[in-house]
Order: C-alpha cells, then structure tokens, then sequence
C-alpha cells in the first residue's frame, strides 16, 4: 500500500514539474534560434513563401530563424528530421499537403502518423498546379493536349517536382482518357528545367515555381487545376472550363510542430504565422503568384488536414495511382 502511495506520489510530482517546465518555456518562447524545416528545394513555392515567412517571425518575435531544405522522399525525409527534434517549438514543419494528406494514401507503409505525430499551427497559402509546356509544344489547348496524347505512338512525358505535381497529372490523364510516362524529380526547379530542354513534354507546376520562365514566354500554360482561374492568371481556363471536369486539385501550405509541443508555444507561433498571413504584403505576394492566403488556425488547419486526406484517397483510387 505505501509503495502504491508512494509511486502515485511520485508521479504527480513529474506531472507539476513538467507542466511548470512547459509554462516557463511558453512565457519565454522565443528565447533561441528557430529552425524552418522545408521538404523541397531553394527555388520551390513552398521555399520562398517560407523565406518571406522567416523574415516575418524574426521581426514580430525578435528571434533568429533559420531555413533548412530538406528534400527527398516526396517530404518524408525533412518529417522524420523534425520528429528527431525536441517538442519546443524551435523545429517548425513548413510543409504542403503532400506529407500531411497525401503521402500516406501514396505510400503502403509510411514512418510516421501525420495526424498523430504533428500538431497544425497555421495555414499559410493554397495554390493551384498548371499545365505547361514549351511555347514550340504543337497543342495549344487542353483538347489538343488530349488529342495529341490519343494520337501519338509514344506516350507525352510528364514531369512530377512533389506530389500534388504528380496526383494533378495523374488524376488529368485518368479523367481525359489517356496514358502518359511519369518521370519523378526531386523537385519543381529540376521538372521545369527538363521540360524546357525537351527531356520531357509537360509538367504540372505551381505558379510560384514557374512565374519567372511565364513572364519571360519560355512557358506556355494550358490550364490551372483550381475550380477558378487565379488573380493574375484570367487569361488561362481552368481544368473544367476547358472541358475537363473533375481534375481539380489545389496543394496548400502550413505549419506544424511536433506532436507534445506546448499549447501555449504552439498558440505563440500561430498568431506570428498569421501575422504574416494576413499582411497586405502577404496578400499581394501571393497573388502575384497565383496563390490564396489562407489563415488558418491550429484546429480549422486540422480539420482542413483530415478532408484534405480523404480527397488524396479519393484521387489515388480515381487515378488509379500503385502505392509505393
């Protein structure tokens, strides 16, 4: 009986003290060097929101942020890095849809839980993919991509730089009843360098990634994969208007901590996240290169998460996209 006693008495002592270690390390967070961990390369959408993101959180917090690109794995690499780290708020997740909703209907065993493992932050942006071609490309138009594809011998070539440029590809051609050849990157940079060199036909890629070689005309776009057509964008037809409904898809971005991480670290860092979100200068960014802010807090980005992850299963199964 004393040993119980004791042992619950013990207990609840490591309770308090973790629970008093936690709140002193809310009322001083941040005291060092946050880390941003992004899983795609400098050059990426996700990249140079982050490094504007950056900059924000040095100037509301006064702390020193760090950006680390971690590509590889379609995201998971920089995912098990965070999760390596400490739950303090110093090791932030800036990442897509792609390792919260996707990964884990693509892949048959993953190494870790996105649900479970990560607790949502902030939401930071939406963004739609776009068919792009060279200029020299002979279709001109979604119907002529398709009639093309119907039409050659050799199947088009379509690059992937991350996993929405792969499942919006996937989901086209399984709506426009064709087969193309999958070539994966390592990210979007690398795709579109290939597809201006003519190592492979298309790609889709973000906005973001693409602005420079669209204002330059060494792309042409067919099509955006969002139900509308994005600021700055009016010119190109969506997906449904140019007669192929049901290929929408948007990827998003957000920011997530490790699982265990204080609630009240985890509120600091999403009122300086949606600082930034809902700056004019945000604002402008982002339509500048056809995103949507998207000031999500901790529990709308959770519940955004899990629908998000139903839509990926319904796109793996429409697709028909062999897990890996």
């Amino acid at each position: 009986m004393r040993f119980r006693r004791a042992i619950a008495q013990y207990l609840l002592a490591v309770l308090i003290a973790t629970a008093s270690w936690q709140q002193a390390a809310a009322e001083t967070y941040p005291s060092r060097r946050i880390n941003l961990i992004v899983p795609f390369p400098a050059g990426s959408a996700t990249d140079a929101v982050t490094r504007r993101l950056a900059e924000s959180i040095r100037i509301e917090t006064g702390a020193t942020v760090l950006i680390e690109n971690k590509p590889g794995a379609d995201g998971n690499l920089a995912a098990l890095a965070v999760l390596k780290a400490e739950a303090d708020g110093y090791t932030v997740f800036v990442t897509t849809n792609s390792t919260q909703a996707a990964n884990i209907n693509l892949f048959n065993a993953m190494p870790y839980d996105p649900a479970a493992d990560f607790t949502p932050v902030a939401g930071i942006m939406t963004i739609p993919m776009m068919l792009a071609v060279k200029p020299e490309f002979p279709a001109r138009t979604v119907a002529e991509f398709i009639a093309l594809a119907k039409a050659r011998e050799k199947p088009i070539s379509f690059g992937s730089g991350n996993t929405s440029s792969r499942g919006a590809a996937e989901l086209f051609q399984a709506r426009a009843g064709i087969n193309m050849q999958h070539v994966p990157y390592r990210g979007m940079p690398q795709a579109l360098t290939d597809v201006l060199a003519g190592e492979i036909d298309c790609v889709f890629a973000d906005p973001a990634s693409a602005q420079g070689l669209i204002q330059d005309r060494r792309l042409r776009i067919l099509a955006v994969t969002s139900s509308d057509r994005p600021a700055g964008m009016l010119d190109v037809p969506t997906l449904a208007q140019a007669g192929l409904p049901g290929a929408e898809l948007t990827a998003w971005v957000g920011v997530f901590v490790r699982a265990g991480t204080a609630s009240d670290i985890v509120t600091k860092l999403s009122q300086a996240v949606l600082a930034f979100v809902n700056s004019k200068d945000t604002a402008g960014y982002l339509e500048s290169v056809g995103a949507k802010p998207f000031p999500a807090g901790p529990g709308e980005l959770k519940a955004f998460e899990e629908a998000d992850t139903r839509r990926w299963a319904e796109i793996v199964a429409i697709a028909k996209i062999e897990k890996k």
